[in-house]
């Protein structure tokens, strides 16, 4: 990985200097210094030179490169500073979150916010194809206008707009196949069952306990007793010869008495999941006139997930325009829509029905092939027939056994467990502008938006029919499941209401503008959710399948909510520059929020920046042709929200009887709001440097800033005597330092042959807790893992987001502390690290020759940690191939100790004296969850990979001479098609960037890569 790192940064650097200046000779175009405008908070359009903070914005022809509809994939890997903690991409409509840069709350680690044309709205709901440009602020100099909301940065995507006196049509179709990316590495000698070769026996048919039809069966090999139940693969090992597989035991089966070969089966997890197709189709129309100019786009995505029975089919529709009515009035106006529908199960921890099972109970001998073939095939008892059943020696057509163990077919869970989310956003804004004189507008605006999800999933009777946990039929085995359903109803509203005035005036060699305005935000969340615990043992459905809410043993009880939140802000901001040389802003920005119980809940943001444009001070040259210094301090005020500040009393389930009467029950709140809570105050400094050479040609930045978080409020635990649980006060401190770096360049330039442009970024933090409480060390952030492996906590004087676990006891030296079974001592809380990274970066390039064009993104990150609970199970279960591995005697390490086999294990016993010694495959590998060692399964977070490429090609316009076509262009891209490099110790290559949960994964889904058509027509 360094060496590829490396070999990045010299190929830019080389290439853009000594390449550029041989190119500059050939190059008769004069081009002109270019210092830009951008969109900047509250979506106001800024000279870039007067910009006192860093400023990245990555305009269309770069953003969408694989026709994506997910605005944080797009800006990965070519913004510095920016990290996506993404989701798998087999997860439907998950797109996970971006930190930038790192982290720096105790207790939050949330997404930036995201504004389009100057409306805060959900990223998830917004198609890329409608996206002109976006620019990633990222610290409170860059944030403050938008006051407490924006501690964790601002996301600013500006839209597309239509041009006077032009009708323009586009047609944009984009077909793309998904697979799967990569599986776990598994081992193929060994099969079903945990006894070795001892899980085989010879089958005696006894018609006192079994049926008839089994008699067939006599004298031939299968697995003995417990082993068929066994969801491990510690089995016989797979010799090609015949045996009675799990679907020969049934009379209704195609293979009904028959064997089958004993061998292994490479890809039955990878030929679980599908070659999915993905369709998006876009059709937009702009245009306009003096008077007028609009852009209407409506897209389709119809994607099928790699996992069967799953799908996303979501309508996006946008509608911008403004209207000029005369030289003074004019109007601005949005409407964005998106609705659509997820189906299927995603759950991606423990033990879930898909990869829950492939990766850490599961059989290596297993067919995927027919299981698939099977998934509709039952007993005669009309239970479904797995895999994983009791076997023939305990078979009970009455009893729980004649029921699957703990699994059932995949494909049948995926068929027939129906979870389905619907999805309705609506974004409206309407704007108008008056001048009221040169230099003097007023604009007010109203916007709206909403989301509305709703999620609905159904337990059916021919799934639920095969629980054998308490509550079924048959109680007495593992699996429950009951038949019910439930329905989670959740609604956004955000309205807002705001009028600004901005003045912008020249006085000879001094350029003012000012900016001051006042805005009110109403903010709803309200729903209802009335749900069963389908995997649960109390709660079922009387009649089998109708799924009615009168219909239960137990009532449903419904959980309403309704929460509530204002913002009534006045901000202000001026720039003034001189001699178009040096500049100086400032931004003050009063916050009232409601969430804040007492009466202090007024909160000021500010910054205070300048900048110096040194090249207008030096004797104009073509080797450095902009030299900007920029310089500032900020504050930001951190949001809380109203259900943590105001905890609400609980209605209980029940009424309380108290001799003939009833009364309605509320739970009193365990949480005390501390006295004078405030949020906690952001405080920034920030300073950098941006150049430009070769007539700009060549363009760097670089900044440094030095943040400090300071009396952030959090749960302090009190004393059972109290009648809390804890107590919300100002507590807390933390900072955060860092740099980052972006270097661009136009290699080559040539609009009429071969053009080479490339950008590559760096950036580095460290976050760090300085002070909790007074009586307290550290708290935990998120929840722990499945099983208590792992959790997370800020301790004082650590890196933010230590992970935490149970580690192998060590001596001095680092030596393994080993006891007489030859298994490793355990040490508790012990620290891995943090699980931000050391550093992040991309490189992204653009080549394009005559009417062919590649573009390509590689993003990387060095460091952080994460746990895989998956690994674990997975050795655990005798899955993974290092548990049927050679060890250094040439024996696998499953054979037999005393035959050469076993594990071999070095280190220290408790008295210091050396061990070297050998232990059973079994053990060794039983040993980790046994005691909760996480350590040897957590990893580095590190790698490298190709994210995105396209191919295009721009067909010859004479070709469309008098058709009324303009351009078209027909394109080949990949999305994730190369994980270039993980750390070594992540031997599973698990990708670091996906991970299902800020401490890794406990049942990850798998990544998929995705090849695609596309074809776009210009009238």
């Amino acid at each position: 990985m360094k060496k590829l790192k490396t070999s990045l940064l010299v190929l830019v650097l080389t290439s853009s200097i000594a390449v550029t200046n041989a190119q500059q000779k050939k190059d008769t175009m004069k081009t002109k210094e270019i210092e830009g405008v951008v969109v900047t908070a509250l979506g106001i359009k800024r000279d870039e030179k007067s910009l006192s903070y860093a400023n990245q914005t990555v305009k269309a022809k770069d953003l969408n490169l694989t026709q994506n509809v997910d605005v944080k994939n797009s800006i990965v890997g070519k913004v510095a500073g920016v990290q996506l903690n993404g989701q798998a991409g087999s997860k439907l409509g998950e797109t996970g979150k971006l930190r930038l840069r790192g982290a720096v709350s105790l207790l939050n680690d949330a997404d930036p916010i995201y504004v389009l044309d100057g409306v805060i709205v959900d990223p998830n709901t917004i198609d890329m194809d409608i996206v002109e440009s976006v620019n990633v602020l990222k610290g409170p100099n860059a944030t403050s206008l938008y006051g407490v909301r924006a501690q964790y940065g601002v996301i600013v995507m500006t839209t597309k707009k239509g041009s006077k006196s032009r009708l323009s049509i586009e047609l944009n179709s984009t077909t793309t196949v998904d697979m799967v990316a990569r599986t776990m590495k598994f081992q193929n000698l060994y099969g079903q069952g945990a006894a070795g070769n001892s899980s085989f026996k010879t089958f005696v048919f006894d018609p006192a306990t079994m049926p008839a039809e089994w008699e067939i069966f006599n004298g031939k090999r299968h697995l003995d007793g417990d082993n068929n139940y066994t969801d491990e693969s510690w089995g016989p090992r797979m010799d090609g010869q015949d045996y009675i597989p799990w679907y020969a035991w049934w009379k209704d089966s195609p293979y009904f008495g028959k064997t089958a070969k004993y061998e292994a089966q490479p890809n039955n997890v990878k030929d679980f999941y599908d070659k999915a197709l993905t369709f998006k189709n876009t059709v937009s129309v702009s245009g306009g006139s003096d008077s007028f100019t609009a852009r209407l786009s409506f897209t389709n995505l119809n994607q099928n997930g790699i996992t069967s029975y799953t799908s996303l089919k979501r309508n996006y529709l946008n509608l911008n325009g403004t209207y000029k009515f005369n030289d003074r009035l004019s109007v601005d106006a949005i409407v964005n829509f998106s609705g659509g529908r997820v189906t299927g199960d995603f759950n991606d921890g423990y033990s879930n029905q898909t990869s829950g099972s492939f990766n850490q109970w599961f059989g290596r001998d297993l067919d995927m092939k027919k299981l698939k073939e099977l998934q509709n095939l039952q007993t005669p008892e009309g239970y479904s027939a797995s895999w994983n059943w009791w076997g023939p020696d305990d078979y009970s057509p009455t009893g729980y056994k004649a029921k699957p163990a703990f699994w059932i077919n995949p494909y049948t869970w995926m068929k027939h467990f129906r979870n389905y989310t619907d999805r309705n956003t609506l974004l409206l804004s309407v704007a108008p502008s008056y001048r009221i004189a040169d230099g003097l507008t007023a604009r007010v605006s109203f916007s709206r938006t909403q989301n509305k999800s709703t999620n609905r999933y159904f337990m059916p009777n021919i799934l639920a029919k095969n629980g054998s946990g308490t509550g079924s039929l048959t109680p007495g085995g593992y699996l429950t499941l009951l038949n019910g359903f439930g329905v989670r109803e959740n609604q956004y509203t955000e309205d807002q209401y705001e009028g600004r005035l901005t003045y912008q005036k020249k006085f000879g060699e001094i350029d003012l503008t000012a900016i001051g305005g006042a805005n009110i935000t109403n903010r709803r969340w309200d729903g209802n959710s009335q749900v069963m615990d389908v995997t649960g043992t109390t709660q079922w459905l009387l009649t089998p399948d109708v799924f009615n809410f009168k219909n239960t043993n137990i009532p449903i009880i419904a959980k309403p909510y309704d929460y509530k939140q204002q913002y009534k802000s006045l901000y202000a901001s001026a720039s003034v520059g001189f001699k178009d040389t040096y500049f100086v802003e400032a931004s003050v920005r009063n916050d009232i929020n409601s969430a804040y119980l007492n009466s202090d809940n007024s909160f000021v943001s500010y910054s205070v920046g300048a900048s110096l444009l040194l090249h207008n001070l030096l004797p104009k040259n073509d080797i450095v042709t902009y030299f900007k210094l920029r310089a500032g301090i900020a504050q930001i005020p951190a949001d809380l929200t109203a259900t943590l500040t105001n905890p609400e009393y609980r209605n209980g389930n029940q009424p309380l009887a108290v001799g003939n009467n009833l009364y309605q029950t509320a739970w009193f709140p365990t949480r005390i709001i501390g006295k004078g809570l405030k949020p906690a105050l952001n405080d920034n400094k920030e300073i950098g440097v941006d150049l430009k050479f070769l007539k700009n040609r060549l363009s760097f930045g670089a900044t440094y800033y030095d943040e400090t978080r300071k009396n952030e409020p959090i749960p302090v635990t009190l004393a059972s005597s109290s009648g809390k649980l804890d107590v919300l006060i100002n507590s807390a401190n933390a900072k955060r330092k860092g740099i980052e770096l972006a270097l661009s360049g136009d290699i080559f330039r040539n609009d009429n042959g071969f053009s080479w442009t490339t950008s590559i970024n760096w950036a580095r933090n460290k976050s760090t807790i300085s002070k909790v409480n007074e009586n307290l060390e550290s708290i935990q952030y998120g929840d722990s893992n499945a099983f208590n492996y792992v959790s997370i906590l800020q301790k004082e004087g650590l890196e933010w987001g230590q992970l935490y676990g149970t580690g192998i006891k060590r001596d001095v030296n680092g030596n393994p502390v080993i006891n007489s079974r030859g298994l490793y001592e355990y040490e508790p809380n012990k620290a891995f690290g943090s699980i931000l990274p050391e550093f992040t970066g991309g490189f992204y390039n653009t080549f394009s020759y005559k009417g062919i064009s590649l573009g390509f993104t590689i993003d990387f990150q060095k460091g952080g940690k994460f746990f895989s609970l998956s690994e674990q199970w997975g050795n655990s279960g005798g899955l993974l191939e290092e548990t049927a591995a050679m060890n250094d005697r040439g024996h696998n390490v499953r054979d037999a100790v005393a035959d050469g086999g076993g594990v071999r294990v070095t280190g220290v016993d408790n008295t210091g004296a050396p061990v070297d010694m050998y232990v059973e495959a079994s053990d060794y590998f039983k040993q980790f969850h046994a005691n909760r060692i996480a350590e040897p399964f957590i990893h580095n977070a590190s790698y490298i990979k190709l994210r995105e490429i396209a191919v295009n090609y721009q067909l010859p316009r004479s070709l469309f001479a008098n058709t009324g076509i303009s351009n078209m262009s027909i394109g080949l891209t990949a999305r994730n098609p190369w994980l270039i490099s993980v750390s070594k110790d992540n031997k599973h290559r698990l990708d670091p960037s996906e991970l299902s949960q800020n401490f890794g994964e406990d049942g990850q889904l798998p990544s998929t890569r995705g090849f695609g058509v596309n074809v776009k027509i210009n009238f």
